[in-house]
């Protein structure tokens, strides 16, 4: 299932068990859907995006090493966040002392004011905040971080926003459990996991991007196999 003409049943079934995912969630028409196997793989994927969407940089081309001209770049994430996370700066180079954990509250969610404050010291700094990754059903404790104030934040400091909701994400399928995840729409990615709370008996993790030509951008590479005359197809 590598291409649609290798496959069509599995590429047009795959867009469309995610798009009922997408609508069984309540998110809008806007988003896309990706099967990964883990959150692990799909939270990597997403800080992939958005360190390439890095306006001037050109990463993908040029890498980080020997680059005067790259500041540190930095994601934040609460310290409940999954460590998926920090393994995902790990390999994506961006060096693990550039991963902000952020203080949480007494209900385990990201403190917005402690996070503001360290993009404020972050830039001051010299430093280039990038993302921040909401939680949206901590391991630790089910707690979901202050979604909407936090994407407020990201889209005022120009951060990509990645909320994590592998775990909580499939409670948006109840009406009134949907509140819980209020602001998750605004993100640039989300991570689910039907493995989790859908009755999927094998690994299947669902990330779903806003704009998906950010994703494609990243990470797409078209060699002479996988060239085919259908309009628009790549990998």
């Amino acid at each position: 299932a590598m291409l649609w003409r290798t496959s069509p049943a599995a590429t047009e079934l795959e867009e469309l068990a995610t798009d009922w995912v997408r609508q069984l969630v309540g998110l809008p028409e806007t988003f896309r859907g990706h099967i990964n196997d883990t959150a692990s793989v799909s939270s990597f994927v997403a800080l992939a995006a958005a360190r390439h969407r890095v306006p001037g940089l050109d990463i993908r081309a040029k890498g980080l090493a020997g680059r005067p001209d790259v500041p540190p770049l930095v994601v934040y994430c609460s310290e409940q966040a999954h460590s998926s996370i920090d393994k995902a700066v790990i390999a994506l180079g961006l060096g693990h002392e550039h991963l902000r954990k952020v203080p949480t509250d007494d209900a385990f969610r990201m403190d917005v004011g402690g996070l503001e404050r360290a993009v404020a010291a972050d830039r001051a700094a010299g430093r280039l905040p990038i993302a921040v990754v909401a939680t949206a059903g901590t391991t630790s404790t089910t707690s979901v971080d202050p979604i909407p104030a936090i994407a407020a934040l990201a889209r005022r400091e120009g951060m990509w926003l990645h909320v994590d909701a592998a775990y909580a994400g499939s409670a948006a399928v109840c009406p009134e459990y949907r509140a819980l995840l209020e602001g998750w729409e605004q993100a640039d990615s989300i991570v689910t996991n039907p493995h989790k709370w859908l009755f999927t008996p094998v690994d299947c993790s669902l990330l779903f991007v806003r704009d998906p030509g950010q994703l494609r951008d990243a990470f797409s590479l078209v060699p002479e196999y996988l060239r085919t005359p259908e309009a628009g197809v790549t990998n």
